[in-house]
């Protein structure tokens, strides 16, 4: 699964919605773990994408980045391009959170077409 897939709101409101069903204790048990590791990729793409917008950000004379009255970072045209290349590039790493079977999560699941698609990947058939 792609980091853009896993940082995408789609993604994780499907997955909210799966983790918060009634279903069978083994399945349970392992998105537990799924859970986990979703939490610390998200959490090491956010760490990396402030420290690259640190690193190209306009900075004030204490050092602090430059921000807007809409808290919005200034960047100089040539960073915002060189930032914007390495998010996307990071945005297509690939990142192993596992998968579950559709008839794993019990009779009581209950997902719609859409969360399946945005869980696609991590909900397999």
């Amino acid at each position: 699964m792609k980091i853009k897939v896993l940082v995408s709101p789609t993604f994780q409101a499907a997955l909210g919605k799966l983790t918060n069903q009634e279903l069978p204790l083994r399945t349970s048990f392992y998105l537990k773990g799924v859970l986990k590791k979703n939490v610390e990729e998200s959490k090491k793409y956010e760490d990396v994408r402030l420290e690259a917008l640190s690193r190209v950000a306009d900075k004030n004379e204490d050092g602090s980045m430059k921000v807007d009255a809409n808290n919005q970072v200034h960047l100089s045209p040539e960073n915002l391009i060189k930032f914007q290349g390495e998010l996307n590039a990071l945005l297509e790493t690939e990142v192993e959170l596992g998968s579950v079977k559709l008839s794993e999560l019990g009779e009581k699941a209950s997902l719609s077409p859409n969360d399946l698609l945005a869980l696609e990947g991590l909900v397999l058939e």
